[in-house]
């Protein structure tokens, strides 16, 4: 990752720090302001708790990331670069852990819908550089949505969810700066590449493959439940009464669950070659290398959204067995969080031992015997 998007990502971080400081301070000065956003994972400790450490989490992030500025500013002795990202994580943490809670459920829609226009996107790409395979993902995807639109009513959806976002912007853009302001600073730490990696770092990267596999196979629960809904016998919630009643529930279902499958799949690019070249059949990207930025800083966000998310589904659900067990396997955050961490880590130190020359690896290879 080149200094200047190291640059910019410490900036947001700043940024949404500010916002999540200025926010916390007048919930703590103006009596019933944003009282009814959900409460944190430290909420639970106590609302004033919760405030206190979001707005001192916010300032150690504010001085932490002009901090790291002046770390890439200067050289590598002038300031504590291993200080500064061992606080960073931990300063981070502690954002993470007030954010405020509910915040899953709009993170998966909005990366359903993303996911939705990311297809779009792949196979026009691909219908420029390998017509045939483009026109037959073409067709597939596209009775696919008429079959939804015409059979299901999924024409219904969209204004549906529109409706939904707008009476939750407020406590949605402030759990997104918290997760921006932790996440700017988890890029920066794992993008230190002017620091040698120790033992910890060492051991993430001999065992990346089997992190990255075990964090991406954590989607499988939720796919395989959500697949359910496309027999007889629907898992998690479906039911032929529910879906007589309401045809395009069925619809989002399965749409929740291929942006679930999505997700495990990008996992599995961390350590699959075609994370770190796009694959030749798209057009103007074929064959180049993947920015690093383009992985490790959405793949921090989850990371961080994910372990916070799952902390707080690991202590909602104390006291109900059989329900928590049910929740904690069909939504593994609580593990999934943490191992995309440290798979993002250990892409990053990959990227940064072994970087890519040109645009296309065979290119490369004449260029090398010449």
């Amino acid at each position: 990752m080149t200094t200047r998007t190291r640059i910019l990502v410490l900036c947001a971080s700043a940024s949404a720090a500010l916002h999540v400081a200025v926010i916390s301070l007048l919930r703590m000065l103006v009596p019933g302001f944003l009282d009814a956003l959900p409460t944190s994972l430290l909420g639970r400790f106590g609302h004033g708790v919760e405030l206190a450490v979001a707005l001192t989490g916010a300032l150690a992030v504010l001085v932490l990331a002009v901090l790291a500025l002046a770390a890439e500013r200067t050289s590598r002795d002038a300031i504590p670069r291993g200080a500064v990202r061992g606080a960073a994580l931990l300063t981070g943490s502690l954002l993470a852990a007030t954010t405020p809670g509910g915040v899953i459920p709009v993170a998966g829609y909005t990366f359903a819908m993303t996911v939705l226009i990311g297809i779009a996107v792949f196979i026009v790409l691909t219908v420029l550089r390998r017509p045939w395979l483009g026109i037959l993902l073409a067709v597939v995807a596209g009775g696919a949505v008429a079959y939804a639109v015409i059979a299901h009513d999924a024409a219904s959806l969209l204004p549906r969810m529109l409706g939904a976002y707008g009476a939750i912007l407020s406590e949605t853009s402030l759990a997104l700066a918290h997760v921006v302001a932790a996440a700017g600073l988890l890029v920066w730490a794992v993008t230190d590449a002017r620091t040698v990696p120790g033992r910890i770092a060492g051991l993430v990267l001999r065992h990346r493959v089997a992190i990255t596999a075990i964090a991406a196979a954590c989607a499988l629960p939720y796919v395989l439940a959500r697949a359910s809904w496309l027999t007889p016998w629907p898992l998690f919630g479906g039911s032929a009464e529910m879906f007589d009643a309401d045809p395009s529930v069925r619809v989002m279902g399965l749409v929740l669950g291929l942006g679930m499958l999505t997700g495990g799949v990008l996992t599995l690019g961390l350590v699959l070659p075609w994370g770190e070249r796009f694959p030749r059949f798209l057009a103007g990207l074929g064959g180049r290398p993947v920015p690093v930025a383009l992985v490790v800083i959405p793949a921090s966000i989850v990371s961080v959204l994910f372990t916070a998310a799952g902390i707080e589904f690991a202590i909602e659900g104390v006291g109900q067995a059989k329900e928590h067990l049910y929740l904690l396997l069909m939504f593994p955050f609580w593990l999934w969080g943490p191992l995309l961490g440290f798979a993002t880590w250990a892409y990053a130190m990959r990227r940064a031992q072994h970087p890519l020359a040109g645009n296309d690896p065979r290119q490369s290879a004449v260029a090398g015997v010449a």
